[in-house]
Order: C-alpha cells, then structure tokens, then sequence
C-alpha cells in the first residue's frame, strides 16, 4: 500500500481510502488477518487513524475486529448482496413513487442537475464523479418522498456499497447506467408514480443481478435473484 503523507487535511479520511482501496483491489486479501501496528507502519502513519478507519469499515461488514488477534478481512459474499439491494428495494421504489407526485420544481431542478453532471462525467469518463452525482441523484429524489429515515438508511446502505467497491462498470457502461437514471428522471417530470417506480424497480434489479453475476462469474445467479414483493401501487384517479 502506498504511505500516506502526514499533511494531509484528513489523515482519517484518506486512510479510510487507501485502505479500502487495497480490500477493493486485493491487497489486502479476504480471509487475511492484519494488525493496526503493522498497517500503519505500511502506510507511514500513527495507529491512530488507522484504527479509526477500520472502525468505519467494520461498521460496513468489510472488516472484523478479532480479539486479542487483529482484523480481518471479510469476503464478499452473494447475500451481502441481495440484502443491501433487497433493502433499497423496499426503501426507493416506494419513495420514488411518492417523489413522483410531492416533488417541487426546485427539488426537480436539483434532480435534473445531478442526472447532467453524470452525463459529463460519463462523457469524460471520470467514474469518481460519476459516482458522486448517482449518489446525489438518489438521495434527491429520497428527499423529496419527506421521509428523512427512509434517507439516512440508504445513505447506509450507498456507504457499504461504496466501502465494498460494489458496482457495474465492469460490464456497462457509464453511458448505459446515464439512460437508466434518465428514464426514472423522464417519469417524475411527467409525474407518472407507476411509471416512475417501475423505473427504479427495474434499475435496481439490473443493477443487483449484475452484481451477483460478477461476484460469482455465473449468470445463473443472477437470473435467478427476485427483488422482494412491494405492495401495490394505486394508480393516481383510483386514490380518494
């Protein structure tokens, strides 16, 4: 791992980065067992920040602290998968379809914003910001469903899928996921809560069958993942 300079304006943070960064890559590989004294002397720093960058990563399920032995790193497995999505199933597509409805036209200015800087992102290919911009598009639209809970628990959620590296770019492209988060952004403008939840129903299970073929290599995995059963939705005029 690379040492980290001592000036930095957050030794945390960016040690909570290059550590994650090497789980994500390998470096530091799953099943290993590591101590905070030998890590920090990897990384050229004090115990200090190291431990408290594991401490959030261990909050997020990619570590675990071993008493009187050190910390380990934790495999990914299928169902850390399917219960991260299978929980922002439950949370967003709901949301979506109440967004649909209550948002206003600051908050869809907000939303429309997010959704273009992804496009220049993903023109410039600068995965990073890209990423940065869906995070806030999705928050945006949690937002604006008026459920601040409902907000902080996929905020969770988004931070293990960050902290485990989670995402599809290994098999589409920035441009294909920019149409997928057009098409929901087309039916909140058009106020279309069906169409919206659909929308983000359907993004969400690409996205997790995607994940679950790439984490094992077969796409029966994948295929063979189903979201968790919503309620149903009534339409707008069936509403009293």
């Amino acid at each position: 791992m690379e040492q980290i300079a001592v000036d930095q304006a957050s030794l945390t943070a960016r040690t909570f980065e290059v550590v994650r960064r090497a789980i994500i890559t390998g470096e530091l590989a799953p099943g290993t067992l590591h101590s905070v004294v030998g890590i920090a002397a990897q990384l050229g720093v004090s115990r200090t920040p190291v431990r408290e960058a594991l401490l959030q990563l261990a909050t997020h399920g990619v570590v675990r602290f071993e008493r009187s032995r050190g910390v380990r790193i934790l495999q990914m497995t299928t169902r850390d998968i399917e219960e991260i999505y299978s929980l922002r199933f439950l949370l967003e597509v709901p949301s979506v379809y109440r967004a649909a409805t209550m948002m206003g036209d600051a908050q869809m200015a907000l939303v429309s914003e997010a959704l273009e800087k992804m496009r220049q992102a993903g023109e410039a290919g600068d995965e990073r910001l890209f990423q940065e911009e869906d995070v806030k598009f999705h928050q945006l639209i949690l937002e604006s469903a008026g459920n601040e809970r409902v907000t902080q628990s996929v905020a969770t959620t988004r931070a293990q899928m960050s902290a485990r590296g989670l995402s599809t770019t290994q098999t589409r492209t920035l441009s294909d996921i920019w149409r997928v988060h057009e098409r929901i952004l087309d039916n909140i403008r058009a106020r279309d809560n069906q169409g919206a939840a659909q929308a983000m129903h359907d993004h969400l299970l690409e996205t997790t069958r995607l994940l679950l073929t790439q984490s094992t290599g077969d796409p029966r995995t994948g295929a063979d993942f189903e979201p968790p059963t919503l309620p149903t939705f009534p339409h707008r005029e069936d509403r009293p």
